[in-house]
């Protein structure tokens, strides 16, 4: 089979999955557009922290994924079942240390400038949608393990049935439908914790039904469980989570700078901030379709396949993101109006004028976002992971930052657009240069260990 379709048959049920999910966001801050723009502009604060959260807890997570298919690459069964329980012990160590910090952002957001209200608005959400974290961390690190497995259909399925019901959970607890309360803002956050709830014992009860699976139960084990372990996942997994916090800190940042211009301009920022999350989540499927292949390869020391799929990977990405894109120029006022059907019309058409401005700046840089996460996905299933890091902090923070600072001066809200761009597309080059340099000295390191008759002592 072509790589291309091994990545499109791999990558598709994540894809899917990743859209579903990320539409959870999506949805809160469209509901939040119906409750007015201070919550929007308050609440929406509120989701980009969290999901910064989400992300920095994932990123520590997913490098199971890697390990589970270099495991399978080796036939080494026993460092499945140990990755795994690994997981599930670092998902609870960092849903205590986050929670506690969500639950207490408010002091910080004062100190940095933020309004009053965008502050209260920030707390009531962030306090309701924080008993998400456990299940939504737990289900992750399952997901994780299904990955490495290469079952992603559970994945799949279990996803859209909880981004279809968030939705309507999120809105009968906003607005009080039947017998339930109405509890407005506190409702949203609530109601995508009761989903992400459901999301996780769905998840355990259809995973576990596979055959393949069934021999590595997160509840059992545990007299065997070894410490070095959860080193061996943080070893790889602390990198990468700092470049996943690299990325989503750098827009997080951005909607702290926007936050200083005017609430205005923060809820149009949070309006193409949940538009470019969700059209995002396309080449993120693709680099973890692309991380577990790539890693397979190289466990079996395949180092054709290894440049093979991260090429193919790429090219799918740019394809995705150009169409994106494409959506992003010739539509943004369908896009924007799903997030500005508030009663109170004050203030919505500014917000829409804004936000139809950000979306052509966001549709300039997605396929060097696309790029670049691939790359990255390519690179950690090589178990490559401090070098990566060291250039998102380069890209994302020497170059990203400073220019969206800069051009806020002169541009001020597409300034900032702007800066995350030029970030993004330095930090693209940088690690696409690092995978081929890297792959070509693997090459040569295999070609010196090879039998000169071998005909793999051919290959460059």
């Amino acid at each position: 089979m072509h790589k291309s379709q091994k990545i499109f048959q791999l990558a598709l049920p994540l894809i899917v999955a990743q859209l579903a999910q990320a539409s959870m966001g999506f949805i809160d801050t469209v509901l939040m557009g119906m409750l007015g723009v201070e919550t929007l502009a308050g609440g929406g604060l509120g989701a980009v922290i969290f999901n910064l959260t989400l992300i920095v807890c994932t990123g520590v997570l997913v490098a199971s994924s890697n390990i589970i298919a270099y495991a399978i690459g080796k036939d080494d069964h026993d460092e499945i079942h140990q990755s795994l329980l690994a997981s599930m012990v670092i998902t609870v160590t960092l849903t205590l240390l986050f929670g506690l910090c969500l639950w207490g952002v408010g002091d910080l957001l004062a100190y940095i400038g933020q309004s009053q209200s965008s502050i209260e608005h920030t707390e009531i959400y962030l306090r309701s949608v924080v008993w998400a974290l456990l299940p939504a961390l737990g289900f992750m690190a399952l997901r994780n393990f299904a990955l490495g497995m290469g079952r992603t259909g559970s994945i799949l399925k279990i996803t859209l049935i909880a981004a279809a019901l968030n939705f309507p959970i999120s809105y009968a607890l906003m607005k009080g439908v039947w017998i339930l309360p109405e509890l407005g803002l506190k409702g949203i956050g609530y109601g995508t914790a009761l989903v992400s709830l459901i999301m996780f014992f769905a998840f355990v009860w259809d995973i576990y039904r596979l055959p393949e699976l069934k021999p590595y139960p997160f509840w059992k084990g545990w007299d065997t469980f070894q410490l070095n372990s959860i080193l061996h996942t943080l070893r790889l997994g602390v990198p990468i989570a700092i470049a996943y916090a690299m990325e989503a800190g750098l827009f997080a940042a951005a909607a702290l700078l926007v936050g200083t211009i005017g609430e205005v301009e923060l809820a149009a920022h949070q309006i193409v901030l949940q538009c470019t999350t969700l059209s995002f989540m396309i080449p993120v499927g693709l680099s973890q379709a692309v991380s577990v292949l790539v890693g397979r390869s190289y466990g079996a020391n395949n180092l054709v396949d290894v440049g093979g799929y991260t090429g193919a990977g790429v090219l799918l990405g740019l394809v995705c993101s150009s169409i994106a894109a494409l959506v992003f120029w010739f539509f943004p006022e369908v896009i924007v109006s799903l997030f500005t059907q508030a009663k109170d019309t004050q203030d919505l058409a500014i917000v829409q004028g804004v936000g139809i401005q950000l979306l052509w700046v966001a549709a300039l840089f997605q396929l060097v976002d696309g790029a670049q996460v691939i790359t990255m996905g390519a690179l950690r299933g090589m178990k490559l992971a401090s070098s990566p890091t060291l250039i998102t902090i380069v890209g994302y923070w020497g170059v990203g930052f400073p220019s969206a600072y800069l051009l806020m001066n002169y541009w001020g809200v597409q300034g900032v657009w702007g800066g995350l761009g030029v970030g993004l597309a330095v930090t693209a080059a940088m690690l696409i240069a690092l995978f081929i340099v890297h792959l070509r000295g693997l090459k040569k390191k295999h070609q010196v260990h090879l039998p000169a008759s071998s005909p793999e002592a051919t290959v460059v």
